[in-house]
């Protein structure tokens, strides 16, 4: 094997798998919010989750590579968080993360018209389903090509959208500081660059390639680090193709932008949430083969038809459930990904406990604000 060969292997195809995860349908609500609260406000909280985020992502690697036995999130909290961690994990995870699918649902349609405008609302609501749905019946090593080499077409367009954003504004045209809005991006941004589910997957593709562990934690720090630079220039691009203003949906103010970049934007849409719908179906149904014992037939029913009850039952608004996903789910399976490290290594850092304080108010504010 070449040295680049190696290198892509070892650390360019997991850190690229991880990034596939995370940039997903969270993106299209960061150029809305920004736009509101102010540029600023949007680098803040980029910064600040990825390293809050690339923190987690490693604690959980760690909690997995020091406990023996085959599990997922419920699993591990009962083994260091007892019986009520185990229950809290599978309500936060297994509902937090159906949640999430519900909201791909919510939007995956959206962009799927822009590329056949042809098929009703429908007809794309269930085939976008479908195609997620299929991929779920499928392990990670065989939709490992197909997650790199979508999330490097997505990069392509992200820049490409940069690209004719910049041609149309600059600095000045970019939202000021709004003191009255500044918590408003917060839940989204956690939403937006969430990967925990995508670490066991990570460790497995490390396993089955007989691959060094020691290059895991690399992966991981560029798998979380390359979304949220990409979201940045995603939002900067969106924000100058959108004199009118940004709309929620990222798509409907873009009236300086070309017939062919809005294709584009479909085309991204697309991948940014199919190959996170893929990594998250599969957590979702090993949760419950692993964690709750369930056949593997019913595991993979439930995975696949509960997004889509949720979303008939009326879960449609997409900015809503990025929030209170990213501020209260998301948030508070954090927590217990850092109560469990400690319970591992029996020690907590003082940073860590005054992000634990974070997530608390954030998501108490999350839940003040929805109601």
């Amino acid at each position: 094997m070449t040295r680049f060969a190696r290198w892509y292997k070892e650390l360019i195809l997991p850190a690229v798998l991880l990034s596939s995860l995370i940039i997903g349908a969270g993106m299209f609500a960061l150029p809305y919010l920004f736009n509101a609260s102010g540029i600023a406000v949007g680098v803040f909280y980029l910064i600040a989750a990825a390293f809050i985020f690339t923190l987690v992502h490693l604690r959980y690697a760690d909690l997995i590579e020091h406990t023996s036995g085959r599990h997922r999130f419920a699993g591990y909290a009962q083994l260091y968080l007892g019986r009520a961690g185990f229950w809290l994990g599978a309500i936060v995870t297994g509902l937090g993360l159906t949640l999430v699918l519900t909201a791909y649902l919510s939007l995956g349609p959206v962009f799927l018209r822009l590329l056949i405008p042809a098929l009703g609302d429908s007809l794309n609501l269930y085939l976008f389903w479908g195609v997620g749905a299929a991929a779920i019946l499928v392990s990670l090593n065989r939709l490992k090509n197909f997650e790199f080499l979508a999330t490097l077409g997505m990069l392509v367009i992200i820049l490409v959208l940069f690209g004719f954003g910049l041609s149309k504004g600059d600095v000045e045209d970019l939202p000021p500081f709004n003191p009255a809005l500044i918590f408003l991006p917060y839940g989204a941004v956690l939403f937006a660059l969430y990967g925990r589910p995508a670490i066991s997957s990570l460790k497995n593709y490390f396993e089955e390639n007989n691959l060094s562990p020691r290059n895991l934690k690399k992966a991981i720090i560029l798998g979380t680090a390359l979304p949220a630079a990409f979201y940045l220039l995603f939002a900067l691009g969106i924000i100058w193709l959108s004199p009118a203003g940004v709309t929620p949906d990222s798509l409907s103010g873009l009236l300086l932008a070309p017939n062919g970049v809005v294709v584009l934007i479909g085309l991204l849409g697309i991948f940014a949430i199919l190959t996170s719908y893929f990594l998250l179906g599969l957590e979702i149904r090993d949760i419950f083969r692993y964690d709750f014992k369930l056949p593997s037939y019913l595991a993979v029913f439930i995975t696949i038809f509960s997004p889509l009850v949720l979303y008939l039952a009326g879960l449609r608004n997409f900015i809503e459930l990025v929030t209170v996903i990213g501020g209260v789910f998301l948030a508070l399976e954090s927590i217990m990904v850092i109560l469990m490290h400690h319970k591992l290594r029996g020690r907590v850092h003082k940073g860590e406990l005054t992000l634990i304080i974070v997530f608390i108010l954030g998501g108490l504010y999350e839940i003040w604000r929805t109601l």
